[in-house]
């Protein structure tokens, strides 16, 4: 492995999310999936009609199982090959709908929105993470509530692989990760590899937040956080959890 940091583009979204996606995130399947809906159902208490949003909804596999809880449910996602891989899994069941996430179209629309796998802070400027919450507080009816599920900062500063070689069938996922401590950025830059040529790379980049960095953005949006979780168990938040889910309601 060569360990390569390359730069990271501002707009590295645009390109992360396409056709190598699915085999480089294999490991993350619709069953996988199950339980992490069946927890967030159960902290915004859905029930049966009512609109829920799933923000950043990948290739659809939360969205099977949300549908199970109601019928109306919406996904949202900026890129095209994820949405076609979601369209295949839900066909006619759910909206689909294509749109940057800073700048979500519905106002007063869900009771519920979900956000699921680190599908917050890919912005390089606060301003803009910022619009991503303000735009969720809108989409929401008044009282709605929200459910955000992060990577621990906490926990990756500890546990974090920096160099992983990960094999697919023909095919060879190789990932570099790091921690750039200055803009507090958790970055990966990955490769894939068939019959030993190069055949595809990505680069991604999320702001990492402590708690209260996290509690204060939303907070600036029009959310009110009355819970952070630390795993899809419902143990509290703490050095050791992998995840940081923060569950409320719009102010």
């Amino acid at each position: 492995m060569t360990g390569r940091r390359p730069d990271i583009a501002p707009n590295w979204y645009e390109t992360a999310f396409d056709a190598m996606y699915p085999l480089v995130y294999a490991h993350r399947t619709v069953a996988g999936a199950k339980p992490e809906v069946g927890f967030a159902v159960k902290q915004l208490e859905i029930k049966s009609g009512q609109a829920v949003l799933d923000l950043c909804c990948g290739n659809g596999r939360h969205l099977v199982h949300l549908l199970k809880c109601t019928p109306r449910v919406v996904g949202l996602d900026y890129s095209r090959h994820m949405l076609n891989f979601a369209k295949s899994l839900v066909k006619n069941a759910v909206r689909l709908v294509r749109a940057d996430m800073r700048n979500i179209p519905f106002t007063g629309a869900f009771d519920a929105v979900t956000n699921f796998f680190t599908s917050f802070g890919y912005f390089f400027t606060a301003d803009e993470n910022l619009e991503v919450a303000r735009g969720v507080a809108r989409a929401l009816k008044p009282s709605g509530r929200f459910f955000i599920d992060y990577v621990n900062r906490a926990n990756i500063e500890q546990t974090l692989v920096p160099q992983s070689v990960t094999d697919h069938d023909s095919y060879q996922v190789r990932e570099t990760r790091w921690i750039d401590e200055q803009t507090a950025r958790l970055n990966k830059f990955t490769e894939v590899y068939r019959e030993g040529r190069r055949v595809g790379e990505a680069t991604e980049s999320v702001r990492l937040y402590t708690p209260d960095e996290f509690s204060g953005l939303l907070v600036a949006a029009g959310l009110r956080v009355e819970q952070f979780f630390g795993d899809y168990s419902g143990a509290p938040l703490g050095d050791s959890t992998p995840r940081m889910i923060a569950i409320g309601q719009k102010a």
